[in-house]
């Protein structure tokens, strides 16, 4: 038997004995230990052994440390024990401790416990134990790997459920990960399905998490904001490998049948299947109905609407449109739920209304091929509006192609070959050179739309083509 082991060996027995010790020394007068000569070399070998660590000559941090330990109750200082699982890592990783790696990893985790029970809050963190047992679960998953994946899971969950929003990037979306390994490695279906209908509801609780630690940083803290967009990036790369819709329902739908009264649940669920635009199912509008009768919320709306606008229920689906706008006020879907409405409005004829969701869209991002399109069609759908006896209809199509011609232009490639197609249709639609010549224009010239009521472009400008 080496020295280290031996050496090993005592520090673990004093540490079970102080386990057993422990409320008798928190209650001693000096934690630093019972007697004025034991609080005096506590303090010394404490400050012998910090120092080495410090100038980062952690081999001799380690022998002092190891002193500090056979003198101090291991309730003098928090760095005792923080300390120890530091130095015990570092051995770890040494070739020669190999064969004693399993003893070494057992002691780093009992650190890690009596780090947990002896300081389980602090003046500076009063939710310590919390914390550290994300470290624990860090370094369970580190050293194990996926082989240890289920117990690291347990216990970030642990700790998320613990400290909710104030949980590190990191703790997030390695519980995220752990939370993907572990369920690959279930042999029952039924728990293994279990799991997957937990990683999808707590996928919306993870990122609402991130969003409010980004919240809290400064506004120049961008390394802490990278560090919570990374921990996203992972958090949704293993999101979209779980959640496709054909898998998604079934899951969800036991779920909710499973807890029927949970409200929180169906209003995370009905968040999930729009954002994954998992709507052609028999869960969606009926979850929708419920959430939105139980309290009113723009993805309750958006969802009501989206689905009476595919059975062409026009007027009924245009009120949840106006809905989900008045009640997203700045949330990120707002977008979507303008041009949403924008579409709805125009096929109900409300050129005006169209446009003006449309260019609420074009205030945020000028780039949007959507609400160019979106103009296009509203200015098309109503030119006749803008008959004037001369050219005032045909200058409403020339205006509505400046618009596709914008969408052509915006880069959305998804959009270009619907936007060129209606470019070309209403193209024909242009005066000829015979109706431009009778009213002393010619090809290339500006022209004002005459300013009729109900007509949606009246009193723009457009140049003069002809078909």
């Amino acid at each position: 038997m080496t020295e280290k082991t031996t050496t090993m060996k005592l520090i673990v027995r004093g540490i079970v004995a102080l386990l057993i010790l422990a409320p008798s020394l928190v209650c001693a007068q000096d934690r630093y230990g019972e007697t004025e000569e034991q609080q005096l070399e506590c303090q010394e070998k404490i400050s012998v052994y910090r120092s080495y660590k410090k100038q980062k000559d952690y081999a001799e941090a380690y022998v002092q440390w190891k002193k500090a330990c056979n003198v101090c109750p291991l309730t003098a200082t928090e760095n005792l024990v923080r300390d120890g699982v530091t130095f015990l890592k570092r051995e770890l990783k040494k070739p020669e401790n190999v064969v004693r790696a399993k003893a070494i990893q057992d002691s780093i985790f009992m650190f890690y416990d009596l780090r947990m029970e002896l300081f389980p809050e602090t003046k500076r963190n009063p939710n310590n134990r919390c914390s550290v047992l994300s470290l624990k679960a860090a370094d369970h998953y580190r050293i194990y790997k996926k082989d240890g994946a289920a117990v690291a899971n347990a216990l970030f969950k642990e700790s998320i459920d613990c400290l909710g929003a104030a949980s590190s990037p990191a703790t997030l979306s390695t519980y995220y990960v752990t939370s993907f390994y572990a369920m690959k490695r279930l042999e029952e279906e039924a728990e293994a399905k279990a799991k997957l209908g937990e990683m999808l509801t707590e996928y919306l609780t993870l990122v609402e998490y991130i969003d409010q630690g980004q919240g809290q940083l400064d506004s120049t803290d961008t390394k802490g904001f990278e560090k919570f967009e990374k921990a996203k990036g992972n958090i949704d790369e293993v999101f979209i490998a779980i959640a496709k819709c054909e898998d998604m329902v079934p899951v969800l739908s036991d779920k909710i049948a499973a807890d029927s009264a949970n409200f929180e649940l169906k209003q995370k669920v009905l968040r999930l299947l729009n954002q994954k635009d998992c709507t052609e199912n028999d869960l969606y509008l009926p979850v929708a109905i419920e959430v939105h009768n139980e309290s009113p919320s723009h993805p309750s709306a958006y969802a009501i609407g989206n689905e009476q606008a595919k059975v062409e229920n026009f007027g009924e689906a245009f009120s949840y449109m106006e809905a989900a706008v008045e009640l997203c006020s700045d949330c990120a879907e707002m977008e979507k739920y303008l041009l949403k409405a924008g579409k709805i409005a125009s096929f109900l004829g409300k050129s005006s209304t169209a446009r003006s969701y449309a260019q609420k869209v074009l205030a945020e991002n000028p780039k949007s091929s959507e609400a160019y399109m979106l103009i296009g069609d509203a200015i098309a759908g109503a030119a006749k509006q803008c008959d004037d006896g001369a050219l005032g209809s045909r200058l409403a199509y020339l205006r509505a192609c400046d618009y596709y011609s914008m969408a052509i232009s915006s880069g959305d490639e998804d959009i270009k070959a619907t936007a060129k197609k209606k470019l070309n249709a209403n193209s024909k639609q242009f005066p000829s050179v015979d109706e431009i010549f009778a009213v002393g224009k010619s090809t290339g010239d500006a022209i004002k739309i005459p300013s009729i009521s109900g007509c949606p472009c009246a009193g723009e400008s457009t140049t003069i083509r002809v078909r």
